[in-house]
């Protein structure tokens, strides 16, 4: 999380041109922060530099909230964002409404009979084409594309979505004068879907599935660590979900997980930019508070940790590689801070102690690098080292120096020099004012659904500066040891 922290502290400064003080940042009295009477959370922050903002809604809802079965399914609504409401994107809603519930019935009937233990091949045909003729029936009262359209035309930039294990998340950059645009067409498509194209898309994501992980060496990779780390649970599956699970979700499960996860108590929305914030926050007020109130839904249970100590293979025509997973806590936990502190001890630069002496020192590895918040940060995660072996040099040979760093930081404490080194590296990138108002929009709202406090995104470089060297080696001699680890390795060959 340590070069996600230095991106933090630079934008806090230069987001609000504050000063550094080694006190921390003044970054709340900056940050507007209300609820509407439905439970949904806003926060905004006035910078006058240009007449732009940037509008992000993000829901607390990833692919770690869902369940084995229907995996991918909060990744569908990434798919789904742009294709519309019953406001947006039709041409005659009263006309194309009856089409959608058409091809509804038919798909949940396709994925029934596809999934059956005896499909009906002759009426899995007559299926596909009956729903093939209702999408060209439906295309006559759609305007595709008019999401985009109606932002792109009014200025619009950086207009997209995103999912990942823990969140999903809706933004655009707009003119100031069209705030009012933003949050109408926003509110609409995050409370209002309607499922355009919902069976088109399920065969779409299939496909990324298989360019993105089935031959794909690095999301191979991933997925394959994954699974060797967790027994269950959400973070034991890659966010697009299975390619069986996929092709079986269907519209009902679609409605069934937004009304239990998109639920203004469980959304956060965030503007940063030129605006007025009393008119800001009845724009807001008017475009987001119409919708029902509803219970947050349950912080899902962490998935559970694999057995420590062991490692797997993956075969693959592609470079050898190796990772090595620790299991760690997350915040509120301290120890949070004190992994943060050894990613960057390990290998963030060139004098890093991992880079140093594989990349440098020894050559004896293309890259490494290191992560101590995957595949997510609202539960019980990973510390990762991702390691690449030059050719002519082996697993072992890197794994047994990474054993030896290990050790050293469990015996040894951190010098002094290295701390101030680590700290200098979050503080000296503030100096250097990265200005972005859609990064701040977007981890001012992490902070708030992730780890439930916004505020802690001020305080964060004061948490890594009060790490002690004792911490750090207290830390990894609880976690960084062979009892607590999963190694996967990737070897050449299928």
């Amino acid at each position: 999380m340590v070069k996600r922290i230095q991106i933090w502290a630079l934008l806090i400064i230069s987001a609000l041109l504050i000063p550094f003080d080694a006190a921390g940042y003044d970054l709340e009295s900056h940050v507007a922060d209300f609820r509407l009477s439905n439970g949904m959370r806003w926060l905004v922050v006035r910078r006058e530099q240009a007449p732009v903002f940037s509008g992000m809604v993000m829901v607390g809802t990833g692919g770690v909230d869902e369940v084995k079965g229907k995996t991918g399914l909060a990744h569908m609504f990434e798919h789904m964002a742009f294709k519309g409401t019953a406001r947006i994107c039709t041409k005659d809603w009263e006309k194309e409404r009856p089409i959608l519930e058409k091809i509804e019935a038919l798909g949940a009937e396709l994925t029934r009979e596809t999934r059956s233990e005896k499909p009906d091949a002759a009426r899995i045909q007559e299926i596909e084409k009956e729903m093939a003729g209702l999408r060209k029936e439906a295309a006559r009262y759609q305007s595709k594309n008019e999401v985009w359209e109606i932002l792109m035309r009014n200025g619009g930039k950086g207009v997209n979505a995103y999912t990942s294990k823990d969140v999903t998340a809706y933004y655009a950059s707009l003119p100031s004068s069209r705030l009012g645009l933003w949050a109408a067409v926003t509110a609409d498509i995050v409370f209002n879907p309607e499922y355009r194209d919902f069976y088109v898309e399920r065969s779409v994501i299939a496909e990324e599935r298989r360019s993105g992980i089935d031959d794909n060496p690095e999301g191979a990779f991933v997925e394959k660590l994954l699974s060797s780390s967790f027994k269950d649970g959400g973070y034991s599956w890659s966010t697009i979900g299975t390619e069986s699970d996929v092709m079986g979700l269907t519209i009902a499960d679609a409605k069934a997980f937004h009304a239990r996860n998109y639920v203004p108590s469980n959304m956060v929305g965030v503007i940063v930019g030129d605006v007025n914030l009393a008119e800001a926050r009845a724009i807001v007020e008017r475009e987001f508070a119409r919708y029902k109130a509803g219970p947050r839904p349950a912080e899902p249970a962490a998935s559970r940790a694999a057995e420590g100590g062991v490692s797997q293979s993956l075969q693959f025509e592609a470079a050898p590689s190796v990772a090595i997973a620790f299991h760690k806590p997350t915040l509120p936990d301290p120890a949070e801070y004190s992994f943060d502190v050894m990613t960057n001890l390990l290998c963030d630069g060139s004098s890093s102690r991992l880079k140093k002496r594989l990349v440098f020192d020894e050559r004896t590895a293309k890259e490494i690098f290191c992560d101590d918040g995957f595949p997510g940060s609202r539960l019980p995660n990973l510390f990762v080292i991702w390691v690449e072996p030059l050719k002519g040099h082996s697993a072992k040979e890197v794994l047994k120096a990474i054993d030896e760093e290990m050790a050293r930081l469990r015996d040894e404490p951190v010098s002094d020099e290295e701390m101030a080194r680590v700290t200098k590296s979050v503080t000296s990138a503030i100096m250097f004012a990265l200005d972005s108002n859609e990064m701040f929009a977007e981890e001012l709202a992490r902070f708030q659904v992730v780890f439930d406090d916004w505020r802690l995104l001020g305080r964060y470089p004061e948490k890594i500066s009060g790490i002690t060297p004792k911490d750090v080696q207290s830390v990894a001699r609880k976690y960084l040891v062979d009892s607590n680890r999963v190694i996967v390795e990737r070897k050449r060959g299928r």
